[in-house]
């Protein structure tokens, strides 16, 4: 299909059926898409050539590859795709992972129809879109967080996902579930997680999460 023909094209990637269809109900108001669904990172990185979008809506936790890393291969495969974020966190640690990894744009789940139109519009257009929502972290003169941000910033997409999931309290075995990993896989994260970060405990890494705006308090 040709890109400049007809009504513009977007992939939505989500893997909650549920998710997709009311953001296909805001997308559809007073707007004139075509929108093709499809429920993991992978899928949207087969379809994305023969499809062509304008613009890729992609979830930021997703089981298998991911929404940070479906961003990464989508960016390799068309350095000009247009990928928008979509996440329930609003703090700026996420938003510079997606954009570090190819993203155009961040969009909280909480937006509505003219928010989700304006930042589509936007990266069809070449610019880029962060969410009102998003708040930002000051650690200006703060070496403990800088020093922290560099840590992170250290991790894999994978090991940033599974280190946010750490965090947040969730068992090996809840987090192998989730994201479609083995628990030995989500193990041997865990191990390097703990090295990167120079951390010896999981609530080390949940003070250091809390610190840098990942996790509320």
């Amino acid at each position: 299909m040709n890109k400049d023909s007809g009504n513009k094209k977007i992939l939505l990637v989500d893997d909650h059926a549920v998710v997709r269809a009311g953001f296909r109900q805001l997308l559809e108001k007073d707007n004139d898409f075509d929108i093709l669904e499809v429920e993991s990172a992978e899928k949207a990185c087969q379809v994305y050539e023969q499809f062509q979008p304008h613009a890729v809506i992609m979830d930021l936790v997703m089981p298998g590859m991911g929404g940070l890393e479906g961003v990464r291969h989508l960016h390799a495969k068309d350095s000009k795709a247009k990928i928008l974020v979509l996440s329930m966190r609003e703090d700026m640690a996420y938003v510079n992972r997606a954009t570090l990894a190819g993203a155009s744009g961040y969009l909280t789940k909480g937006c509505g129809a003219e928010e989700l139109s304006k930042a589509i519009n936007a990266i069809i257009n070449g610019h880029t879109y962060l969410s009102e929502n998003v708040y930002r972290v000051d650690d200006s003169g703060d070496t403990d967080n800088a020093s922290d941000k560099q840590k992170i910033e250290g991790l894999t997409e994978r090991e940033f996902e599974v280190f946010c999931m750490l965090a947040d309290g969730q068992s090996v075995v809840k987090i192998s579930t989730d994201l479609h990993l083995s628990p030995k896989t989500v193990s041997n994260h865990r191990t390097r997680i703990l090295s990167k970060l120079n951390a010896t405990s999981i609530v080390e890494i949940t003070r250091l999460a809390i610190r840098n705006g990942l996790l509320d308090a």
